[in-house]
């Protein structure tokens, strides 16, 4: 039977895994079976983004059957042919199903063949119930007459009334009716068990409905697990056998098991490109319940837009029950979300009118969103060069704290050990005076004590320069070529070219005042100028900019 119920292909590698870690893992706490639902909703969410794909595959498939019966002449294989599109078609296209059907009644009529009239036609009203049209079914099959089918066939035969009667159940509204309809599925339950091969998926799953019916739900839960670890890697048998444990697991009161189970179903579904299926709007339900809107929003439109495009009224009609329920819960919380956003949906008609005005709100708030975080990064921007250039203050102004504090240091120091000096003269002289030692004196006033004055001058400066700035030698080294690198005489510990470039780091850059300072006529600072400027590794310019960082 349960080649009635299904297509071929597998499931992906990824699918394939989180299954097996589900078979792997049945006893884990209730926590381990959330994140095996989570997962698997995961996944599930891919399916659908994917959909177009597996459509895709499915209707090359198609396509592949209508070349062949293009290129077919012969009626019996043109018939067999037919069955197939049939298949392809039965779960996914309703009216290209039951025009396969149709053509399938005129072939076999025109082969004489009594057994494919007669199969032909319960395939007929196998869509027709499909479809929702239960008393078109009841009429075909009232003109089928049981006998004249080969005993191979009764099992369909029994399927269809089995089937038919479900649908009646579940539609039922008098409870005298219900229950006529209920008897009369238990008669054809155990109708089919008596035709069907024993231990077999199809035997299982009527079985399993049969022990439903007893209120044995462990039983047929046994039952079904079994089913799963014997079939379950068959991708065209597991949506049916994933669904039915589910079903009994939703009546136990397991509702998360439940969920892994429609999930793995809808999965399925999806991949083999079935249309009308169940499994996805009932888990949409469940979820809804739970409080995930956004999914079961989703898993809804989902499965609305399969059942118009699939053709089954039936499954039109039970989503439409849940789907306004859950598109107003939808709309609810995207409206609590988006405080401009207006939305009420009233009609299934008029979602996409208001979804798209949502999206134009949205987009103009996002705008606004845009043109303030822009504003709000410019400010940052601005409060960042702000903070540089504050930075670069305290460091220029700490430096120059430092210089005035070893400066005026030093300088109090030199200013007091000359005027110690100039004392040490004048008494020297004023002796000298005294004793009437003239010839000393003008001895004493021939000689000079500039040179001598001016290096210890400069031993000094370049001491303390050089406190200040340990590494000035090595980093403006750094900048010269390596054969013109400038090392001090033994004795000095700055070289005149240094010492001129010592002042610039200092902040004195008019040549006229180093000039003054060191005693050297404009000229000479030139040349020294001139003559770093030809040792130079890098340009003028980066060695302007870079004089004034040394030591920073």
């Amino acid at each position: 039977m349960f080649s009635y119920f299904s297509q071929n292909y597998y499931l992906c590698n990824m699918f394939k895994v989180i299954v097996i870690f589900f078979l792997l893992f049945q006893s884990f706490t209730v926590s381990a079976t959330r994140k095996r639902s989570d997962s698997l909703l995961l996944v599930l969410d891919k399916t659908i983004q994917e959909k177009a794909h597996y459509t895709e595959k499915k209707e090359h498939r198609i396509d592949s059957l209508r070349n062949l019966l293009r290129a077919e002449n012969s009626l019996e294989q043109r018939y067999f042919i037919y069955e197939q599109l049939f298949n392809e078609f039965r779960r996914y296209n309703m009216h290209k199903s039951l025009s396969a059907a149709e053509t399938k009644l005129i072939i076999a009529g025109e082969l004489s063949n009594n057994q494919f009239e007669l199969l032909s036609k319960m395939r007929i009203g196998e869509i027709l119930g499909i479809m929702g049209m239960y008393q078109e079914r009841l009429n075909i099959l009232g003109e089928i007459n049981r006998a004249e089918l080969e005993e191979q066939h009764w099992e369909f035969y029994y399927h269809l009334h089995h089937s038919l009667y479900l649908l009646l159940s579940e539609n039922a509204t008098v409870r005298e009716q219900k229950s006529h309809y209920d008897r009369l599925i238990s008669q054809y339950r155990d109708s089919i068990l008596q035709v069907i091969e024993p231990n077999s998926l199809g035997y299982n799953l009527v079985k399993r409905g049969k022990l439903i019916e007893q209120g044995r739900y462990d039983e047929a839960l046994f039952l079904m697990t079994q089913s799963f670890e014997r079939y379950g890697h068959d991708q065209a048998r597991l949506g049916t056998i994933a669904y039915s444990l589910a079903d009994i697991y939703e009546r136990k009161g397991d509702i998360e098991r439940a969920k892994q189970y429609l999930a793995i179903s809808a999965i399925a579904d999806l991949r083999n490109s079935v249309k009308g299926y169940i499994a996805l709007r009932k888990l949409a339900v469940l979820l809804f319940q739970e409080g995930d809107i956004d999914r079961a929003y989703n898993y809804i439109k989902c499965s609305f837009e399969d059942a118009i495009f699939s053709g089954s009224q039936f499954r039109i009609l039970e989503i439409s029950e849940a789907l306004p329920i859950i598109a107003a819960a939808y709309n609810k919380k995207m409206y609590e979300k988006n405080a401009r956003l207006q939305r009420d949906l009233i009609l299934i008609s008029i979602l996409s009118i208001v979804l798209i005005l949502c999206i134009v709100l949205v987009v103009l708030q996002m705008k606004k969103l845009t043109t303030a975080k822009k504003s709000i990064n410019n400010m940052y921007e601005d409060m960042k060069l702000m903070n540089k250039s504050l930075d670069d203050l305290n460091k220029k102004l700490s430096e120059s704290n430092l210089i005035k504090e070893e400066y005026i240091g030093s300088i109090f120091s030199l200013c007091s050990a000359y005027i110690n000096k100039m004392e040490s003269y004048r008494i020297n002289i004023n002796k000298k005076a005294k004793a009437k030692q003239i010839e000393d004196i003008r001895q004493l006033t021939l000689s000079t004590l500039i040179p001598n004055e001016q290096k210890e001058l400069f031993g000094n400066f370049d001491a303390i320069f050089l406190n200040l700035y340990p590494k000035f030698v090595e980093q403006f080294n750094a900048m010269l070529k390596n054969e013109e690198k400038i090392v001090p005489k033994s004795g000095d510990i700055l070289t005149p070219e240094l010492r001129v470039y010592a002042l610039i780091r200092l902040g004195i850059t008019d040549s006229g005042k180093i000039a003054t300072l060191l005693h050297y006529s404009p000229q000479t600072v030139y040349n020294y100028k001139n003559k770093i400027k030809s040792k130079l590794a890098i340009t003028e310019e980066e060695f302007s900019v870079a004089v004034r960082k040394i030591g920073k």
